[in-house]
């Protein structure tokens, strides 16, 4: 009986050293696993607040408030000098909103600035939708974009209080509404003048995200099948659905159930019919518009 009890004992010491050993390896390799799933995300890239799209207002304001402290200048100018660095880029809308929101004093320190910026002449004005090249197209969205964002924030100080240039300039308001259901908006149609002054509104009362580009002409279907593939992977959202493409002039990004969406740019200088579609995906053959520039 004894060398039985024994020899049960012995297999229990060892069926508890494997057990044990093997819950060893499992933690370590949880460990490992959990260890490598942190690093990956830790090391995944991580959206530059002054480029690129899908990033929070706040990181914007936090990324321009850090510059203007370094340079001992105020928000408003070092957001004016990103927009001119931004070019095309993907953040050039939301840093227009930002440089407009400013403290009105601000503002008025920077309006000289301001004005001559918006009285320069357009760089190839009439280039931006006769060549296809992404240089050309790039410098014109650009220098039509600064002048834009420079304009719409001038026009957000009161009245009494914007520099006596701005009389002469006459901004056209457009406003829209995302028919709610309906993948639509109402008005859809619009017309005004080469190189005018645009702001387009759209109200969003929509259950869901819509977004507004203004295209070149003939352009509706490459740009809405380029948007359906961005829907197909990850980059689609960090570009909030906006193909990389010349053709693609002016860009309001997503805009949020219950929502306005704001966007200001100077009208095209040649006469045409410009697409305006949200590209959300799947949106497009449904949800489009035109712009008519005569």
């Amino acid at each position: 009986m004894k060398c039985i009890h024994c020899a049960l004992c012995i297999g229990a010491i060892l069926i508890a050293s494997k057990h044990s050993s093997a819950q060893h390896a499992s933690e370590t390799a949880n460990h490992s696993h959990e260890h490598a799933t942190s690093a990956a995300v830790s090391d995944a890239p991580k959206g530059n607040p002054l480029r690129d799209a899908e990033v929070a207002q706040t990181e914007r304001v936090a990324a321009l408030t850090a510059i203007a402290k370094s340079a001992s200048i105020s928000i408003a100018a070092a957001t004016l000098s990103e927009i001119e660095a931004c070019d095309a880029c993907l953040a050039r809308n939301d840093l227009a909103t930002i440089l407009a929101a400013q403290p009105a004093a601000d503002l008025k320190a920077l309006a000289p600035t301001l004005v001559r910026k918006a009285n320069e002449s357009t760089k190839d004005s009439t280039k931006d939708s006769t060549k296809d090249s992404t240089k050309d197209a790039a410098n014109t969205s650009a220098s039509r974009f600064v002048k834009a964002a420079c304009v719409r924030a001038i026009f957000a100080l009161p009245e009494n209080e914007r520099p006596t240039e701005a009389a002469a300039w006459k901004p056209v308001t457009l406003k829209t509404t995302a028919v709610p259901g309906k993948m639509s908006w109402d008005p859809k149609e619009f017309i005004v003048s080469p190189n005018s002054i645009v702001a387009i509104e759209m109200n969003n009362p929509d259950s869901m995200q819509h977004n507004m580009l203004v295209c070149s002409p003939g352009s509706l279907s490459e740009i809405g099948v380029a948007a359906d593939k961005l829907g197909e992977g990850a980059i689609g959202k960090q570009r909030q659905y906006v193909p990389d493409s010349p053709k693609v002039l002016e860009i309001m990004g997503l805009t949020a159930p219950n929502t306005t969406g704001v966007l200001w740019f100077i009208a095209p200088a040649k006469t045409g019919t410009y697409p305006l579609v949200c590209t959300y995906p799947g949106h497009w053959r449904m949800m489009n518009g035109k712009l008519k520039v005569q």
